[in-house]
């Protein structure tokens, strides 16, 4: 199998199905990994654009918040694109979700932006990337991109916790998951006040989505 190539968006190609993936993380929680969910887009070309909303580095945000902050560390929202189906060992399981009509990369994208989904904290505490799934989700959804109902079907699988047994047969165990930890979404305006508090000096909070 050829290596996955990194590719510019294809903003204009037709999206046949939406992927949400769990994935396994370096961090354990009680002997088990973290998961982390992942949105994939997958073309009708075969193309694949990943959205993946993550907690920032410590380069990316250097500071510590405030004693009164009412939200977790702020997210950024990846966008990468690839020129076939993407398969790493961090993936547990995954679910396709078939779009209605032929709606296009820059739809779903669109659809973010006009939402402000860039604009978010992580829960307090640490996680966050369950409820911005589900978020988007529920947004394509209503956009008329996936069929009506798809959203409860996702919620349903959001509520476990994923591991892969080590055996020969590879197979996946779900567990019930603790409640789902919401961030917070921002509104663009909200957002440059609260940011800018960190850095007065940077010229804009813009800054805090790169």
């Amino acid at each position: 199998m050829p290596p996955v190539g990194k590719i510019e968006t294809p903003e204009e190609s037709h999206v046949q199905a939406v992927r949400v993936v769990v994935h396994r993380t370096d961090a354990t929680v009680d002997g088990r990994s973290v998961n982390h969910w992942v949105t994939y887009l997958h073309t009708e070309e075969g193309y694949v654009v990943k959205m993946n909303m993550r907690e920032k580095t410590g380069t990316e945000w250097p500071h510590i918040l405030f004693r009164d902050a009412q939200y977790g560390e702020p997210g950024k929202l990846d966008i990468s694109s690839f020129d076939s189906d993407i398969v790493t060992p961090s993936m547990i399981k995954s679910w396709e979700l078939p779009c209605v009509g032929r709606p296009q990369v820059k739809d779903f994208i669109n659809t973010l932006i006009r939402n402000h989904r860039g604009y978010y904290t992580m829960a307090i505490g640490g996680s966050g990337c369950r409820y911005w799934v589900y978020t988007a989700i529920n947004d394509f959804e209503t956009q008329g991109y996936l069929t009506p109902g798809t959203t409860a079907f996702v919620q349903e699988r959001l509520a476990g916790w994923y591991t892969r047994r080590s055996d020969l047969a590879r197979s996946v165990v779900r567990d019930p998951a603790p409640p789902m930890p919401q961030g917070k979404f921002w509104d663009p305006a909200e957002w440059e006040e609260e940011f800018r508090r960190y850095d007065p000096f940077a010229p804009s909070s813009d800054l805090w989505l790169q």
